[in-house]
């Protein structure tokens, strides 16, 4: 993302010209998120993917947590301390945000078609059918959505979570609940551009400035 990456080199930048010329970024780098494909596997929609529910049944891959950056050698921790909280301040002022208010209608707008989705007659049928197959497997379930809070209050991926998740994925393609869940939530967003064009374009030119700002910074080198 490129705000982290400008973010990182501003407070590389300011750590430097604060005395500390080795200091590299350590610790900066948030975990690398997983892709979306098997981050959530599972959902309103079904379960995606056959392989994974083999394997990862409701859980999350696991990642590894950022490390926190070492004082250089020979540096006092509490000036190293200091100088940080300072130079994370100072990118903050300069990356500043954009406008909330077009964040806050897209998030609205993104509630508003989970809901008219899961109330679509289309998709109800299709999670009755889905419901239907996982009953027929051995597996109680009114929707997809209950199955990962059942399984991922637990530490561990179990046998049973296994088998559940591979039920899910096969009754998912069975009923085409997938297919048709994503296909009524397009359509019910592209009623939602339609009607929210002129805020949807504002928003989408403050994104356009903010990511133009952020360009220039990297430009420069947080200098």
């Amino acid at each position: 993302m490129k705000e982290i990456q400008v973010r990182n080199t501003l407070v590389v930048s300011c750590m430097r010209r604060a005395g500390f010329a080795s200091f590299d970024g350590d610790g900066l780098q948030p975990a690398q998120a997983p892709d979306n494909a098997t981050a959530l596997p599972a959902g309103a929609w079904g379960y995606l993917g056959p392989e994974v529910a083999a394997v990862q049944g409701f859980h999350p891959p696991r990642r590894t947590a950022p490390g926190q950056p070492a004082p250089p050698p020979g540096a006092s921790s509490e000036a190293f301390d200091a100088a940080r909280v300072d130079c994370d301040r100072q990118a903050a002022e300069r990356l500043g945000s954009p406008p909330s208010t077009g964040t806050e209608l897209i998030g609205r707008l993104f509630d508003d078609s989970l809901r008219a989705t899961g109330r679509d007659s289309r998709v109800v049928a299709a999670t009755r059918a889905w419901s239907d197959c996982m009953a027929a497997a051995g597996f109680q379930a009114p929707d997809p959505a209950a199955l990962p809070e059942r399984f991922r209050a637990g530490q561990e991926i179990t046998p049973a979570e296994l088998a559940t998740a591979r039920a899910d994925a096969e009754c998912t393609t069975g009923s085409n609940l997938a297919g048709i869940w994503f296909a009524v939530l397009a359509g019910y967003q592209r009623q939602q551009i339609d009607h929210n064009a002129q805020a949807l374009n504002a928003q989408r030119e403050a994104v356009r400035a903010q990511d133009a700002k952020l360009s220039q910074l990297l430009a420069g080198d947080g200098s």
